[in-house]
């Protein structure tokens, strides 16, 4: 008996370790046997050995078994060997005097034996059979049989197989007895995905983890073979493109170790059924043509974990990934008219079981044109309804420019993708197309949908009286019932522009409620999309919250996470999270909502772009990242002026959130420039009177602001955004206080509360002037109702560790400090200034104490990065005549 088939394997270097297995193991150390059973390659063996040599190294036997155990006489010398070199075994013990005799497994005297020998054992012994599934000899499994029913407490039994062995476990699966560990529990987890490749020095991204991940299905034969080709590869995303097709390593692991090893006629049927994603037993007979599909199924599942149940629908099966990905590689290779048949033959039953989506991916793989153009007229509109762009994509890739041009129902469809993309332009390209290929007369489905693609392009041209004028084309009669819910919608996003909110909404509500009902997917996203934006420009931002988060959380159920309405969500989400006084997250969703706009997001989203800077700009400013923030906020604007257009809303808030981080921080040409941008875009909105306002007091001149602010504050209703009114009665409260007038002072303070605790935006609280939070930690414990709201803010603003903004400079200030680059002296300075050396003085240590500086070089260093030097003249020359 080789010494090798009796000793623990070794770990070999960089193998990764899994506590959350070996956790699992722990637990069923009091288990009569455990099975580890899993399909070739899945880290079974050496995962046991990990365990054993950390936990059990003194009192495990190990066998390795391979087909010629099925000897019977072979099989139980191993095991006695086994035990001899166990360390929990003594000397003394009968197994090892015990002769093996003729026929171990049948004769109860021997078996009884070991049975006897293990009991006398003074602490359990843990018995490890690897590869049990190489046993399918009668003696052998008949001997383990009688052991297991005998069953010595002194003895643990560990079987590790690539199929479940034939003895009788149930019951011991039924006294909780019985310890499994299945393929679902040694797949590798992302985290555990990454620790393996950055082990064999391997770095992906985290998308490219993902994919391999699920490529492989964290299969641990697949991660590791495909370690070896990405260590040489440059191109790593082809490589995993192509990994599954045309990676030799793998090809020759899923030859030699796994298919291989099946018999020639489930080898076929699982070709057969590799052709879908899923199957049932109906499909998989369709597709075999073996009425004992359901018993090929069940022996695939059972035998080799080749196939699985899949866990929602317990109908329904599928190869694994890799398996299904090679064999198909194989069979459109090799035998591809049989492929062609295969894939009509699944989307005919896809069809036929009411299932348009998998029917059309079957027949896109035929590439078979006149199949593929017949199921686009009957699905391309439903289809796109649902949000399906990416397989009409691949479908009218498959037919051809040429094809789709010449028919108009094809080309409308075209015309929609490009628009979903943004791609304007080419939508009209396609419309001129459908066009002139339009038969007289046109199905009245084919008139509404040339209706829709010309509304929409209206709407990427944002031109809001093309967008009432489009969707006023639209005809109602049953042929055209499933285009309401997204003729509504585009209804709706009109009114939206057009500035008339409860109209809009109204449509947008019809328009949700068809689209749940024809199970148009993707145009109830949308409309929750919208009707975010609705909520938003009413001010009710609880409900803008929930509708946002809700078009977030089904765009991932749906795959739709890099669609314009996600990344209209995420921005509504981090506006959100900025009027609740949280800017870090608002920076996170902002960012990533970034991330969608500037990737394949479409053009048309200038204005959400623009948002998005404003929004991650004021996030940076608010968390101390004060001319890193200016900065984003001062780019936003300038791509705003660049080209594109906005909607008043996006401008006054992008305006707002830059003017009051502007002025606060001393930024004033920044502060000159969104009043004119604001006095461009919306002249007679209530945010320009508040923004001229907050200058006018920034600058000193508390009764001008006052005269500005008061009318406002009268007539609130020019306020294109709800939440300003508070920023409104907080710079009141300033003034007041400037003004020694307490009582307005707290009267407009409790109007703030009041404003804020009715509209949830605690933002204009939470990043209140010093004056202003001083002022609500005074009024603490005398504010009756209000007190709740006052206590949120002031907890917000601790949880968010505000950073205290550094005061800005005054006029005087200012110019003191254009002359500070210069070479002149002190005295110099007051000459020219026409003041006395000591004010310059008292002037420039205020401003080294406002910078946090203690030196005129570093003075000088601050203000040009805070843009407070506004010009290279002035730090060459200093200011020009005053």
């Amino acid at each position: 008996m080789p010494r090798a088939k009796v000793v623990v394997p070794d770990v070999p270097p960089g193998y990764v370790s899994r506590p959350r297995l070996l956790s699992a193991l722990d637990q069923a150390q009091d288990a009569t046997a455990i099975v580890v059973s899993a399909p070739a390659g899945s880290g079974k063996t050496l995962l046991l050995a990990e365990w054993v040599r950390l936990r059990h190294a003194e009192d495990t036997a190990w066998v390795s078994l391979d087909p010629d155990d099925n000897d019977d006489r072979r099989f139980w010398s191993g095991i006695l060997k086994a035990l001899e070199y166990c360390r929990g075994v003594p000397p003394g013990n009968a197994v090892h005097h015990l002769p093996v005799p003729a026929r171990p497994s049948r004769d109860l005297d021997f078996t009884g034996a070991v049975v006897n020998a293990l009991d006398e054992l003074p602490h359990p012994v843990w018995l490890v059979l690897d590869d049990l599934h190489e046993i399918d000899g009668d003696g052998p499994l008949e001997g383990l049989e009688t052991v297991l029913r005998q069953h010595s407490p002194a003895l643990r039994l560990v079987l590790i197989t690539r199929r479940d062995p034939p003895l009788s476990l149930a019951k011991l699966r039924l006294t909780d007895q019985l310890a499994e560990i299945r393929a679902d529990d040694l797949r590798f987890s992302g985290p555990e995905a990454y620790k393996l490749l950055a082990a064999a020095g391997v770095e992906l991204s985290p998308d490219q983890l993902a994919e391999l991940v699920q490529q492989t299905e964290g299969w641990a034969a697949g991660l590791r073979l495909a370690t070896f080709s990405l260590r040489e590869t440059e191109d790593r995303g082809r490589f995993l493109a192509e990994f599954a097709e045309n990676d030799r390593a793998m090809a020759d692991y899923l030859l030699d170790e796994v298919l291989s090893r099946l018999p020639p006629e489930l080898l076929e049927f699982l070709r057969a059924i590799s052709v879908p994603d899923e199957v049932t037993v109906e499909l998989a007979r369709t597709l075999s043509g073996r009425d004992d599909a359901g018993v090929m199924l069940d022996v695939l599942e059972r035998t080799t974990s080749l196939v699985m149940r899949v866990s929602s629908r317990r109908r329904w099966y599928r190869v694994h990934a890799l398996v299904r990905s090679y064999l198909l590689a194989g069979l459109n290779r090799q035998l591809p008219g049989q492929a062609a048949v295969l894939h009509r033959h699944a989307a005919a039953w896809f069809a036929e079981h009411g299932r348009p989506i998998e029917a059309l991916a079957q027949l896109i793989q035929t590439r078979d044109a006149d199949h593929v153009v017949a199921a686009l007229r009957r699905l391309a509109l439903p289809l796109a309804l649902a949000g399906e762009h990416d397989l009409l994509a691949r479908a009218l890739a498959v037919l051809g420019e040429d094809v789709v041009v010449a028919d108009s129902l094809l080309g409308l469809v075209s015309a929609l993708l490009h628009l979903e993309e943004g791609e304007a332009t080419s939508a009209e390209v396609d419309l001129a197309h459908a066009e002139a290929a339009w038969a007289v007369p046109a199905p009245a489905e084919a008139e509404q949908l040339r209706v829709l693609v010309k509304a929409r392009i209206a709407e990427l041209a944002g031109d809001v009286g093309d967008m009432l004028r489009s969707t006023d084309g639209f005809q109602r009669g049953e042929a055209e019932q499933v285009l309401d819910p997204l003729r509504m919608l585009h209804r709706g996003t009109a009114l939206i522009a057009a500035g008339r909110r409860e109209a809009a909404q109204h449509q947008l509500e019809a328009a949700l409620g068809g689209a749940r009902e024809n199970e148009q997917d993707y145009v109830a996203l949308q409309c929750l999309a919208a009707l975010s934006g609705v909520a938003a420009t009413a001010g009710d931002f609880r409900l803008m919250g929930r509708l946002s988060a809700q078009v977030l959380r089904e765009a991932e159920d749906k795959g739709w996470q890099h669609t314009m309405a996600a990344a209209t969500a995420s921005a509504m989400v981090g506006y959100r999270e900025l009027l609740l006084g949280r800017p870090a997250e608002c920076r996170r969703h902002a960012e990533h909502a970034m991330r969608l706009v500037d990737g394949s997001v479409p053009p048309a989203s200038h204005g959400l772009s623009v948002l998005l800077g404003a929004l991650a700009g004021s996030a940076r400013f608010e968390t101390g990242e004060w001319t890193e923030g200016l900065t984003q906020l001062a780019e936003a604007r300038t791509s705003a002026r660049a080209g594109g257009r906005l909607s008043v809303g996006q401008v006054v808030l992008s305006a707002v959130l830059e003017h009051r981080a502007a002025v606060r921080f001393g930024w004033t040409e920044a502060a000159r420039e969104t009043v004119a941008w604001v006095r461009a875009a919306a002249p007679d909105c209530g945010e320009l009177t508040l923004m001229r306002a907050r200058t006018q007091f920034a600058l000193g001149r508390p009764m001008a602001a006052d005269a500005l602010l008061r009318p406002l504050l009268d007539a609130p209703e020019t306020l294109l955004l709800p939440w300003t009114i508070i920023d409104a009665w907080l710079l009141g409260a300033e003034v007041s206080l400037f003004t020694d007038d307490e009582t307005s002072a707290h009267r407009a303070l409790r109007k703030a509360l009041s404003l804020a605790g009715r509209l949830d935006a605690l933002y204009p609280l939470v990043f209140a002037s010093p004056v202003i939070t001083d002022l609500l930690v005074g009024r603490l414990g005398k504010l009756g109702g209000l007190q709740d709201v006052a206590a949120r803010a002031l907890e917000v603003r601790r949880a968010e560790r505000i950073p205290v903004i550094p005061l800005p400079l005054t006029g005087r200030e200012r110019t003191v400090l254009s002359l500070l680059p210069t070479l002149r002296s002190f005295e110099e300075i007051a000459k020219d200034l026409t003041i006395s050396s000591n004010t310059v003085k008292t002037h420039v240590r205020s401003i080294y104490q406002k910078l946090g500086v203690r030196r005129r070089r570093d003075a000088v260093t601050v203000a040009m990065a805070r843009g407070l030097l506004e010009s290279a003249a002035e730090v060459t020359n200093g200011p020009g005549p005053r």
